[in-house]
């Protein structure tokens, strides 16, 4: 898998992981960057309303309804199997890079975040991990940083992709 793409991963929920991932977003963002968000869900969602036009295509049997608006377009697919964090980051145009929360399991290089009171232990392999953020200093060779300095992070972040 060759995308500019990294996980922020951690070894449960409530790590801090969308929080320093919103964090990242609003400085890239200030930035003029493009950054595109994946996230795994381990169980179903829908945001589709019923009664809504999309709602009415996709249960009635539409693979793929679009929805357009001067300043946003939602895609909301019907799939029979979940698709591969390869096929998802293959569908990704215009952006400068991803930022994939979760997909642990997957072999992309990564930033663990790390809690005392939540994590028990780094769950990334060593040859992986590009960073550390964590409450308390681990005996690890690698970056780490607290779990509030985002501008770090950040321009760590950015080193990686040679941005």
């Amino acid at each position: 898998m060759k995308y500019k793409a990294i996980s922020i991963v951690g070894e449960c929920s409530n790590v801090g992981k969308t929080t320093l991932i919103k964090n990242l977003l609003k400085i890239f963002s200030k930035q003029g960057l493009k950054v595109a968000v994946v996230k795994h869900h381990h169980k179903e969602f829908d945001f589709d309303k019923e009664g809504k036009d999309s709602y009415i295509f996709t249960q009635n049997g539409a693979s793929l309804v679009k929805m357009v608006s001067p300043k946003r377009v939602i895609t909301i697919e019907n799939v029979k199997e979940e698709k591969t964090l390869d096929e998802v980051l293959k569908s990704i145009q215009g952006c400068d890079f991803t930022l994939v929360e979760g997909y642990k399991w997957e072999n992309l290089d990564r930033i663990e975040v790390f809690r005392t009171g939540y994590s028990t232990k780094i769950i990334s392999k060593k040859e992986k991990l590009i960073a550390l953020v964590t409450d308390v200093n681990k005996d690890i060779e690698v970056s780490q940083f607290k779990p509030n300095e985002y501008e770090k992070i950040a321009e760590k972040i950015k080193k990686y992709f040679e941005i």
